[in-house]
């Protein structure tokens, strides 16, 4: 949790390689470009009720944190849990959100306009990756194959071809030709495997999403 003396120092601070300052009015797919960057790196906050130059405005938006939690699942591939909290009166009648992410285990991307794309924080800015950074961070992030429905549920598996820079969901769809797009058939290959050796022991897991519990089974 954030205490109130907590945040007004983070805010004193300025924005940087893991806090961003933004109003409650933004469209979803703005929230969902910062969050995205941010799990593609080191996990950040962006701070919703705060303006760009640190003034605090408050939050206005109703139901936010549920508008928050819809924008995550709907705008970001795989969808992201993020850690949600309201600091009350910051200043006299006016409210912050913290919105914090971690480090992805995956490489996430913005989903809008009917497409992928994938950003990274660099500084303040929040900017697509060169091809070559897109390649290391896949390359850095690999998914491994656990024997987990809820996983593969939760989890959009995507492979990447660091050599031309190809992305594909896994499937039984054809590899691309490039010899980097060739190594990576075998992964697809055990993923498909995997989906015909796995058996159900459904055991119950327990997720948060906001202020809300959610439950699911593990069929490993």
């Amino acid at each position: 949790m954030t205490t109130r003396t907590e945040l007004l120092e983070i805010i004193s601070n300025g924005e940087n390689s893991g806090v961003e300052f933004k109003r409650d009015v933004i469209e979803n797919h703005a929230l969902a470009r910062e969050l995205v960057a941010f799990s593609n790196l080191s996990g950040g906050i962006v701070l919703l009720g705060v303006e760009d130059d640190g003034t605090i405005s408050g939050t206005t938006r109703a139901a936010l944190e549920e508008w928050v939690m819809t924008t995550c699942r709907d705008k970001i591939r795989p969808a992201i849990i993020p850690f949600f909290e309201k600091i009350r009166e910051v200043e006299p009648g006016k409210d912050v959100a913290v919105v914090r992410v971690p480090p992805g285990f995956d490489v996430h991307s913005l989903w809008h306009n009917n497409r992928n794309t994938y950003f990274i924080r660099v500084g303040t800015q929040s900017r697509e990756p060169a091809p070559e950074e897109l390649g290391r961070l896949f390359q850095q992030r690999a998914p491994s194959v656990p024997n987990c429905d809820l996983y593969q549920g939760l989890h959009w598996l995507t492979w990447i071809c660091a050599a031309c820079v190809t992305t594909s969901p896994v499937s039984d769809s054809s590899i691309p030709g490039c010899c980097g797009c060739r190594r990576l058939a075998d992964l697809a290959a055990k993923h498909r495997d995997h989906g015909r050796r796995r058996h159900h022991c459904q055991r119950p897991v327990a997720l948060r999403e906001g202020s809300q519990s959610l439950s699911a089974s593990c069929r490993r």
